[in-house]
């Protein structure tokens, strides 16, 4: 083996270190401050690199830090819901709301279920997912979350198809914030409604699949025609 390729290998080793360590610090401090005030110098300093150009060495950019944190996540948990529902396909569930709202946000509980003392992801989600998620490339291809939103639409066949897509939407930013409140109270050891995680993941289910079942308001006029779907920032 030739020694002269070790310093090479890992310096590789190093800097993908550096990175992952930025990517977990930024996803950090911007669940805990919000998207305005944290800057790159922060995260290279909480990071530990001396270098406060460190940032813009590895990603190019502040915003190409962010992607890359939601593309990290994103990708994942598409794999894991494509999975899913491949799963429910083959048990004949493939149309049935209760299973394709599960395909939806079963894969975010689980990553918070695995790792129930140190996730940061929902609240990480709840400030950046909206504004950025539709930057990744990846965005703009088709996604598992895009054809669990289809069934959902087809499925709430008692709605017109904009509104169905609206309470998707507004159930998906729903279902993330709590989380987010979730992680809130959790690590500032606020129990004062609910400390247990799959009591709350529980009421989440029964309260998005209510709000997915109920009708159309007397006082609400929509479009009949949903867009093409963009609810897959979780």
């Amino acid at each position: 083996m030739d020694p002269t390729s070790e310093p090479s290998v890992e310096g590789a080793a190093q800097a993908r270190d550096a990175k992952t360590a930025m990517l977990e610090i930024a996803e950090q401090l911007i669940s805990e401050r919000g998207l305005d005030r944290v800057s790159m110098r922060d995260v290279a300093t909480a990071a530990g690199q001396r270098n406060n150009s460190a940032v813009q060495y590895h990603f190019g950019s502040r915003d190409g830090l962010i992607l890359q944190v939601l593309r990290r996540r994103l990708t994942a948990l598409d794999v894991d819901r494509r999975q899913r529902l491949a799963e429910i396909d083959e048990q004949g569930l493939g149309t049935d709301l209760a299973a394709l709202v599960r395909v939806l946000f079963e894969p975010i509980v689980e990553l918070l279920r695995s790792q129930p003392e140190s996730t940061y992801y929902a609240r990480f989600l709840q400030r950046v997912g909206p504004v950025m998620a539709p930057g990744i490339p990846e965005a703009q291809l088709r996604t598992a979350t895009d054809d669990v939103v289809v069934r959902l639409i087809d499925v709430l066949s008692h709605l017109p198809r904009r509104v169905a897509f609206e309470r998707i939407d507004l159930a998906t930013q729903m279902f993330t914030g709590a989380l987010a409140v979730y992680e809130d109270r959790r690590d500032a050891r606020n129990a004062v409604v609910n400390a247990d995680f799959d009591k709350v993941v529980a009421h989440l289910y029964d309260m998005v699949e209510a709000a997915l079942r109920a009708g159309v308001g007397p006082g609400e006029s929509h479009v009949a025609d949903a867009p093409k779907a963009e609810v897959g920032s979780s």
